[in-house]
């Protein structure tokens, strides 16, 4: 069973809060209608025979009690009477019980721990909220002007709702954040993200917290990211003996639904590209947003296969400092040719100024080739919608490039659910596939269990263990190798980050695909003998391509390796290396296999 972050108090005040927020409000005043129907309907039937004014006066007399009820045995007179007399205290009561549930509920709230604290009014923010909800955790939302009806919903589902500034320290003490299983800080200004991890270091102090409290970061920039990350991996080198009281985790979503679409779709491409008589995968770009380029750093840190050339990258967008932007946050990745160059073109378009044409697509052909796939995003999910479409007629005219179109959304929408849903026929043809919305990508699998760095867990495990040179890894190891991820560097999460990216890459390299429902599939594969070492040869390029768009540099002439300075001896070519530093590539080759199984437990068959 899935672990909940709650204790006995903060589940009773998520309780309070739906209860005192739901359907109740309806039953009370159902209740105190068919009270006064009940009451006045009754009383008019019994002085029917009366002048309304006095049958009026004898029925609002019921509750008075004078002797004509007093003293009553007619059934009729009886409900009239009883009816008069509970609607006012049933009505009193009610007046005070949702009140009296609210107050219940911040009472019992003043013992919360284990909960999950979330900061922010994001789309993204309440749609984590709601997964950990429906997740029995218990959520207080610190939200600052959130719009009063979608308050009442939250509540309605057990949410606690807080008004205030998450950066101050009596707000984060009074949603009791220093005694929380996790805080989620959701700000949309990446600095105010970084003011509520500092404060919650500070509200907890030098108290011991078994485990820490894991303090998740949103971050949009992807330099901050990585800053982030780094100043992660400082504190770590310099912590006192015992756990520190809090676990900072700093995230992306673009790099989350970037890393969760190379993950899904490699094989697809892969495939496409083998049928395409591609010499390589070539993915264009319309837009050049923060949300395409985590993509494009995913392609070229992970989608590397040892039957295709290096990935290529072509980007159309109508930013004149996209180019010198990129290059300039991915310095060493251009710096270094006897290493690798990121093979990335930019190209100018404006599809606001002209239209998506056939004269376009040639352009890019003659350039750099046909593409594998298309990736759109503009920056808006209006454009990204209609530039999408134009471009799938566009594609499908004389199956010009019959292939996926994937389509940029931060939010599901009623299109992509009907239009956007990947390939749906047996036809080689372009298709819409939507990517990166946030009822997707904000949950709690992904944001506070990290389901995404599971496979990078396991990827660690074999390298810093040497596992890949023994049998393959029991589900039980598999498991387990997420134990000791909180304690690994962030340089060397990175690394292990596109291993386990590329891992479905190595599998179809291996000759294998996850089996569908209905077949059965093997649950433990092996590289074949005759491919290890080309494998093991494209692995060493991939990860010497993840290195340097990481900001590693090589070393210069007989210098050591160097962590501060990100200088690094095996950013050489594989012929350089020697026996143990090629095993360790074979290893991590061997590890993709198990990654893959931990991904996909229905196991593979062979593609052949």
């Amino acid at each position: 069973m899935a672990q909940k972050y709650a204790n006995l108090w903060s589940r009773a005040a998520a309780s309070l809060t739906a209860l005192s927020h739901t359907q109740a409000g309806v039953v009370r005043w159902g209740v105190l209608i068919l009270l006064t129907i009940v009451w006045f309907g009754g009383g008019f039937w019994l002085w029917r025979e009366l002048p309304f004014s006095e049958a009026l006066y004898r029925t609002f007399s019921a509750v008075s009690m004078w002797d004509e009820y007093f003293n009553a045995h007619e059934p009729m007179r009886e409900v009239v009477r009883y009816a008069a007399l509970a609607t006012p205290v049933v009505g009193l009561v009610f007046a005070f019980s949702g009140q009296l549930g609210r107050s219940l509920a911040r009472m019992f709230n003043l013992g919360a721990r284990h909960h999950v604290v979330i900061a922010g009014d994001s789309a993204a923010a309440l749609s984590l909220a709601q997964d950990c909800r429906k997740r029995k955790d218990s959520v207080i939302l610190i939200a600052d002007g959130l719009a009063e009806e979608t308050a009442l919903g939250l509540r309605r589902k057990g949410v606690i709702v807080f008004e205030g500034d998450a950066t101050q320290l009596e707000t984060l003490r009074t949603a009791r954040a220093h005694h929380a299983a996790h805080v989620v800080a959701y700000e949309p200004d990446d600095t105010a993200n970084l003011q509520v991890e500092a404060a919650v270091r500070r509200l907890v102090g030098d108290s011991k917290r078994k485990p820490p409290i894991g303090v998740h970061v949103s971050t949009r920039s992807a330099m901050l990211l990585k800053e982030a990350r780094e100043m992660r991996s400082s504190q770590m080198r310099k912590k006192k003996a015992g756990p520190p009281p809090i676990d900072p985790k700093p995230f992306s979503l673009d790099e989350m639904a970037a890393r969760a679409l190379v993950q899904k779709e490699s094989q697809t491409l892969l495939a496409l590209a083998q049928q395409l008589g591609q010499e390589r995968l070539h993915i264009v770009f319309f837009g050049f947003d923060a949300a395409a380029e985590a993509v494009a750093e995913r392609v070229l840190m992970s989608l590397w296969s040892a039957h295709f050339e290096p990935p290529r990258l072509t980007v159309l967008t109508p930013d004149t400092a996209a180019e010198p932007g990129f290059k300039a946050r991915h310095r060493e990745a251009f710096a270094n040719p006897e290493a690798w160059i990121a093979d990335i073109a930019f190209l100018p378009f404006d599809w606001n100024l002209a239209s998506v044409g056939d004269e376009l697509l040639a352009m890019v052909e003659d350039a750099r080739g046909k593409p594998t796939a298309i990736v759109v995003s503009t920056g808006s999910d209006p454009g990204n919608i209609h530039l999408s479409i134009a471009l799938k007629r566009l594609c499908n005219s004389g199956e010009r490039w019959p292939v996926p179109i994937y389509m940029r959304e931060t939010s599901q929408s009623e299109f992509s659910q009907q239009y956007a849903k990947g390939d749906e026929t047996p036809e080689l043809d372009a298709y819409l596939l939507a990517f990166g919305a946030h009822q997707v990508n904000s949950t709690r699998t992904r944001v506070i269990d990290g389901a995404l760095d599971q496979g990078a867990a396991i990827a660690h495990a074999h390298y810093n263990k040497g596992l890949g040179k023994k049998d393959a890894m029991s589900m039980r190891e598999l498991q387990s190798a997420m134990r000791d991820w909180s304690d690994v560097l962030e340089t060397y999460r990175a690394a292990n980050r596109a291993v386990a990216d590329a891992a479905m890459v190595k599998v179809w390299d291996a000759g294998f695909r996850p089996a569908v429902k209905g077949e059965k599939g093997e649950t433990a594969i092996a590289v074949p003998a005759d491919l290890l070492e080309k494998m093991a040869r494209t692995e060493h390029d991939r990860w010497m391509a993840e290195r340097l768009m990481s900001g590693w540099r090589p070393t210069d002439d007989g210098e050591a390796r160097n962590n501060d300075l990100m200088a690094h001896d095996k950013i050489i070519g594989w012929d350089q290396l020697n026996e143990a530093d090629r095993d360790n590539d074979v290893v991590q080759v061997r590890a993709s296999m198990d990654v893959a199984r931990l991904m996909h437990k229905e196991g593979f068959v062979s593609r052949g």
